[in-house]
């Protein structure tokens, strides 16, 4: 065992990030390797996380896409709050979630507001029944946006908004590659380097590069969802 806790040692020291089953850690304590559970107190997990995420709030800040001034909707406001504190804290998920839930509710006020000028009765009901893509193609109809709009729209549906509400995690890593992949085996200690593999075909992995993705693709989809938010609650 001394041979792979060297082995395990050196690895450790050159990752961020390791994955075992729980079985393959009983093993190795059994064994006598000295793997220790942590304990840390809600005190100090909370300060260990707050000065992480203060590091790089004012960076953040200034990157996110502003709100127009002209939009006065209580929901849409408080919704872009949330988007708000989840992109400034560095929180990219919740962040990309929240953005396209605030833009599928800004096309649905839109409609809304469409439907009150043929029908001062109409009833919000009615968009909480319907989807994105009949929200879009409703706006559509009413001259609101352009086919060419229309597509634009979809293909974000198909490709981001879908696999992010539904979280459809392994869609969302399905396109991503990891340089290499170092792997030990515990009865021998031999090292295994795989090169240029795709995260989508080892479930361990799915959340770690889903985090990646996130934090790379937060920025162009807070400003999608944005330039539609403010585009369709603001011109007429």
């Amino acid at each position: 065992m001394s041979d792979v806790q060297k082995k395990l040692d050196e690895l450790v020291k050159q990752s961020d990030l390791f994955v075992s089953s729980p079985e393959t850690i009983e093993r190795l304590k059994a064994k006598g390797l000295p793997i220790k559970s942590v304990f840390t107190t809600y005190s100090e997990y909370l300060d260990k996380l707050f000065a992480e995420k203060r590091k790089n709030a004012d960076d953040l800040a200034s990157k996110l896409p502003h709100l127009d001034e002209k939009i006065a909707n209580a929901t849409i406001q408080a919704l872009y709050e949330e988007l708000k504190e989840c992109f400034v804290l560095g929180i990219p998920g919740a962040g990309i979630t929240l953005s396209v839930i605030l833009l599928e509710t800004a096309l649905k006020y839109r409609l809304y507001d469409e439907r009150l000028k043929q029908d001062p009765k109409s009833k919000w009901d009615h968009l909480e029944q319907i989807d994105f893509t009949k929200t879009v193609n409703d706006l559509v109809k009413r001259g609101v946006l352009s086919k060419n709009e229309k597509k634009e729209l979809d293909a974000f549906n198909l490709n981001t908004r879908n696999p992010y509400i539904h979280y459809n995690i392994k869609k969302l890593v399905e396109d991503m590659r990891l340089g290499e992949l170092t792997s030990v085996d515990v009865e021998t200690g031999k090292v295994t380097v795989l090169k240029n593999i795709k995260p989508e075909d080892y479930p361990s992995l799915w959340f770690s590069a889903k985090r990646v993705r996130d934090k790379k693709a937060i920025s162009s989809i807070v400003s999608f969802s944005m330039f539609w938010v403010n585009k369709v609650l603001t011109e007429n």
